[in-house]
């Protein structure tokens, strides 16, 4: 994953190179294969090479073209053979940053509707004197921007933003979401840093920002087959287009194997592209694995060893628990993450797994994250349903309620009441109020109802867009904010892709009907039909996916003590943030062995408050979050 940066000043100022070096000196070790910037005028524009494709090696970037345009690009365009051919590119093609520039010229700015593939941008316009920041479907690269007088400021990691030095007040949005557990969005911990939207393409003119979205979420149409067979052969071909497209030549790729159904179908799939390829079994993708035996319900060694010993081909295996959660913040010697969700056992599992694949420098990770969410993981008829209702099949409805109904051997009316209930709640009702923890002070509601307000979608007054499809789009912007690509580490910054959040196969699984992804008595439905003959079938017939169930309890009640030495003197109560005698309360709980269900939050409250005491003073100015939730207080120590 490559970086890019840049800088648009107000008219009259100059951009020149030793302020685009300065910021790149942030992130240099991140991108070992160069650093290249130019300006012009009151822009600048740097590019910091990290390849990871055999077409990323075809780039000289900043791209410019006979207009006058400027592009910075990262990542990687799919579409590049279709896109070649729409624009009657003769030749051999051109590196991906020359074709989004031929293809500005060509469509404005629909082109980047027209981008498949993982990547982020910023584009000037020479002619309309406006600078376009873009990320794609799924947001596989993060990007962000601040504006200050005039100024703009963008860059692909937070890093640059305090190349040199400078401090930023807290963002109240996003410490009110953070602590309950509510969606980010596009904010940041840091008040005036904001995230391009995932989808959208920003258009930035002086201080206008106009936001417009490149991608359909909520599509209104669905695919309609004859049989079953053809919806399985049709996802089989997206799904190994989608790993093809992201297992090509390049630097070297490692795939994570939880020995769950979807990080061992990519693998699969892979091996199946492989040796139609005639590839001998040492040619086979990598793979990485973590495992806990002292977890009974998520040791996956078992699983992910019987993928190896089929494939014939041992992966690398890292053991770590959450036991071993400490509690602690990160050592100022590991360096300091600049988004809360860490400590110091997060630097710890960070290095044993750099250790572990140090051998052949991958610089590309595989993920299996949205195969769960996008291919139906939760058995339940109610979006099936829901969709019989809008429009309505009054027939069909209680024929496929009455099925459900046998299998799950769950009344009848529990079903039809739980279908209608959620329609009732898309198209009627506005979204209920989010909950918050019991030790989270109540004056940050206010703060989190308006921020979610803001954010919320608009359910289609005239019903075009079915039930499904509204909870889908919901999904998918919950679903985008889990990758981990979004909160990078701090030692090494890999590529992460995403083999089913592939554009092609989102738009199919989001247009398939309901009762092709789960039937009654059977989750994974089409996934399991289609994968039959290529994933061992003792993953496929897994009767539920690992989860954490003792050690979260066992890691809480191991830390007691640093626990309640944590809880005497909080950061988070001085700001007005958590209220403490309940906090503590909620602790001794936890640790006793009750409200073991609470573990999560907790969690995020102990990791925001140990980010907060890494950061004060480095990189947050407490003050003013202070004096929003604890007007006349005395002043944090700065």
């Amino acid at each position: 994953m490559s970086i890019i940066f840049g800088i648009l000043a107000p008219d009259g100022d100059k951009v020149d190179r030793e302020q685009l070096l300065r910021l790149a000196s942030a992130t240099e070790r991140y991108a070992p294969d160069g650093t290249f910037v130019h300006s012009e005028r009151n822009l600048g524009m740097g590019f910091q090479a990290y390849y990871t494709h055999e077409r990323s090696r075809l780039e000289s970037q900043p791209a410019s073209d006979h207009y006058g345009n400027l592009l910075v690009f990262d990542g990687r365009i799919d579409n590049h053979v279709e896109l070649n051919t729409d624009l009657d590119v003769r030749g051999p093609g051109l590196s991906d940053s020359l074709l989004v520039l031929a293809a500005f010229e060509q469509w404005g700015t629909q082109c980047f509707s027209k981008l498949k593939g993982d990547w982020a941008l910023a584009l000037w316009s020479n002619r309309d004197h406006v600078l376009y920041l873009a990320r794609d479907h799924a947001g596989t690269r993060t990007l962000f921007y601040r504006i200050v007088n005039g100024r703009l400021l963008w860059a692909t990691f937070l890093d640059t933003f305090f190349a040199q030095g400078e401090r930023y007040p807290l963002d109240e949005q996003f410490t009110a979401c953070f602590l309950a557990g509510q969606p980010i969005g596009d904010l940041t911990p840091y008040r005036g840093i904001d995230a391009v939207p995932v989808a959208h393409y920003l258009a930035i003119s002086g201080q206008s920002i106009a936001k417009t979205a490149l991608w359909d979420w909520t599509p209104k149409s669905l695919i309609h087959y004859k049989s079953d067979s053809e919806y399985e052969e049709h996802f089989f071909d997206l799904f190994r287009q989608s790993v093809s497209r992201r297992t090509g030549a390049g630097a070297p790729i490692i795939a994570e194997l939880s020995g769950g159904m979807d990080s061992t179908s990519i693998v699969c799939m892979s091996d199946y592209i492989q040796k139609s390829q005639s590839i001998p079994t040492d040619g086979l993708l990598d793979t990485l694995s973590y495992y806990d035996p002292q977890e009974p319900t998520w040791n996956e060694e078992p699983y992910f060893s019987l993928t190896e010993v089929r494939r014939g081909k041992p992966g690398v295996h890292v053991q770590t628990s959450f036991a071993a959660r400490t509690f602690q913040p990160c050592s100022s010697l590991s360096g300091h993450y600049l988004w809360p969700g860490s400590d110091s056992a997060t630097a710890a599992l960070e290095r044993q797994t750099l250790d572990a694949t140090r051998m052949r420098d991958f610089r590309v990770i595989l993920s299996g994250i949205g195969g769960d969410e996008l291919l139906g993981g939760v058995p339940t008829p109610t979006l099936e349903l829901a969709d019989y209702i809008v429009p309505p099949r009054p027939l069909t409805f209680l024929r496929r309620a009455i099925e459900w109904s046998l299998v799950q051997r769950t009344p009848l009316a529990h079903a039809l009441y739980a279908a209608a209930r959620t329609v009732m709640a898309l198209y009627s009702r506005p979204m209920p109020a989010p909950t918050i923890p019991a030790w989270i002070e109540p004056k940050i509601r206010p703060i989190l109802e308006e921020t979610l307000m803001n954010r919320s979608m608009t359910v289609d007054k005239s019903v075009r867009a079915r039930p499904s499809s509204v909870i889908n789009g919901r999904m998918w912007w919950s679903l985008v904010e889990t990758l981990p690509h979004v909160t990078p580490g701090i030692l090494a910054r890999r590529e992460y892709r995403y083999p089913y959040l592939d554009r092609d196969l989102v738009s199919f699984l989001f247009q398939v009907p309901r009762e092709q992804l789960v039937r009654p008595g059977r989750r994974r439905s089409l996934m399991r039909r289609a994968l039959r003959e290529i994933v061992p079938p003792e993953i496929l017939e897994r009767r539920r996916k690992a989860y954490l169930s003792r050690t979260p309890v066992v890691a809480f009640f191991n830390a007691r003590e640093t626990l309640q030495i944590l809880s005497s003197e909080l950061l988070t109560v001085r700001l007005g943030l958590v209220i403490q005698s309940a906090f503590e309360r909620s602790i001794d709980s936890l640790t006793s062995g009750q409200l073991t269900t609470e573990w999560p939050m907790l969690l995020r409250t102990i990791l925001f408050e140990m980010w907060l005491r890494n950061s004060a003073g480095l990189h947050c100015e407490l003050d003013s979050l202070e004096n929003k939730f604890r007007p006349g207080c005395d002043r944090l120590p700065g």
